[in-house]
């Protein structure tokens, strides 16, 4: 599954142990495919942080680069590859092993709920799952952000109650009206003191982007509201089980476009990324290498 700057990806298992998986079963896998298993990070469900996490692509395991779905074959812990429920269709359920994840885990871990008033920053790979998220818990308040008016109705049918365009400006009614602020997505554009505003006292910004640039924020709007900044990466294989239950349930599902697996096919989606025109995944289909 191609994104912008990472990738996870579906796989047949052919050699396993005896403990978990099954031989041809289909399995994922997360931007994270082996840990130490008895680190702090480990033992506390936050296997994603170990010290010695090897990552899925561009990592390096016992000398070896880790291509991610650009491999044909990959080796990893059996904890960290996980079953795809029955309804959640192969080229749909890639995307959550990453983008889901990434922003599934912020829901759990701060317990954003049916009482929690959420705003969701850039409508792209990551929001349009946030939003959906957002849905599937209830919140009582999901307020998309964007820069313009033209994902308006995309929004709301992914779970917006509220919509705010920022070249337009925040209309005073936003201002301190959400709990939780999730970053999905910026740019060097961004102007960090104008999002703090929409931040209720005591509530938290949680960073799911990583910007480009270093984050340019007057202290005394955090000082004074007792904001706090955090950040979220990935999340554990018992994350993963959890993200993928509920998206089972609640219907939760990315927007994807597919593209086949020849190198023609591939180098088409990632144009497509790279032009800005993916909505909001796209996902290379197929197994094995195909010939042009």
């Amino acid at each position: 599954m191609l994104t912008k700057w990472k990738y996870s990806f579906l796989l047949v298992a052919c050699s396993c142990g005896t403990d978990i998986h099954q031989l041809t079963d289909v399995m994922s896998v997360s931007p994270v495919s082996r840990s130490c298993g008895t680190c702090v990070e480990c033992t506390s469900s936050h296997g994603q942080l170990c010290p010695t996490r090897v990552p899925t692509y561009c990592g390096v395991y016992k000398g070896s680069p880790t291509y991610g779905g650009y491999a044909n074959k990959v080796r990893l812990q059996a904890s960290w590859a996980v079953k795809i429920p029955e309804n959640i269709p192969d080229e749909e359920g890639a995307p959550l092993l990453c983008a889901g994840i990434t922003t599934f885990a912020p829901f759990k871990h701060e317990n954003i709920n049916e009482n929690s008033s959420v705003g969701v920053v850039g409508i792209g790979g990551l929001g349009h799952l946030a939003l959906q998220w957002a849905r599937a818990k209830n919140c009582k308040r999901v307020i998309a952000v964007s820069s313009s008016k033209a994902k308006a109705a995309e929004a709301t049918e992914l779970g917006a109650t509220d919509f705010i365009a920022l070249q337009d400006g925040i209309p005073s009614e936003y201002l301190k009206s959400v709990d939780y602020l999730l970053v999905c997505g910026s740019g060097k554009s961004t102007d960090w003191n104008q999002l703090i505003t929409l931040i209720k006292n005591h509530g938290k910004l949680i960073l799911m982007d990583v910007p480009e640039q270093p984050l340019s924020i007057s202290p005394t709007l955090l000082v004074y509201s007792h904001i706090s900044i955090v950040g979220t990466f990935v999340g554990s294989n018992d994350d993963l089980k959890e993200m993928l239950a509920l998206a089972s349930e609640k219907g939760v599902r990315p927007w994807i476009q597919r593209v086949g697996n020849s190198l023609d096919e591939v180098n088409r989606g990632i144009q497509t990324v790279l032009d800005g025109k993916a909505r909001y995944r796209v996902v290379i289909c197929g197994q094995g290498r195909e010939s042009n």
